[in-house]
């Protein structure tokens, strides 16, 4: 399989399956998501979070909803917040499995596709966007400027590996 190039691909490209820390056991569970682009409905009906070790599972359309605001009759309008592109899964809020503490900062990934992607781009030597257009949203683009130093490179990759084995 061909690496992916992060400048084709975001975040919210890896939320189909997010490997998180099961809340009641502190072991490595998923939740199936779905893609960003996804209508309420399909989020309602298919996001759900399962953890092997201990049995844990809930579906996100048994979980309360969150007040947005109160409208002009006073009636609350009701909704879901997804939190992206933050070390936390978007549908459910629980920390992601792939988390990795660095002196410069925090390195996460939603899942281990998501975290080869990182990987790639920082073992690349010359970055190339291959001709694709400028998506200030990709991943290579959003990535913090330590994580993209060459001189932090070899630290990094070796950190990746230690999470990788974690699993």
């Amino acid at each position: 399989m061909e690496p992916v190039n992060a400048y084709s691909v975001q975040n919210s490209d890896f939320t189909e399956r997010v490997d998180v820390v099961c809340p009641k056991c502190q072991k490595k569970a998923v939740v199936i998501g779905v893609t960003a682009n996804a209508s309420r409905d399909e989020i309602e009906e298919k996001v759900r979070f399962s953890c092997y070790a201990c049995g844990y599972a809930i579906r996100l359309a048994n979980t309360p909803k969150v007040l947005f605001y109160q409208n002009s009759r006073g009636k609350g309008v009701y909704g879901r917040i997804l939190h992206m592109n933050a070390p936390i899964d978007p549908f459910f809020g629980f920390s992601v499995w792939y988390q990795i503490e660095t002196v410069h900062g925090l390195l996460w990934a939603y899942n281990a596709q998501h975290l080869e992607v990182i990987e790639q781009h920082i073992k690349d030597h010359l970055r190339q966007r291959s001709g694709l257009l400028y998506m200030n949203r990709s991943i290579g683009s959003r990535l913090p400027k330590w994580v993209s130093s060459s001189k932090n490179r070899d630290y990094l990759l070796k950190l990746i590996q230690l999470a990788k084995t974690r699993a």
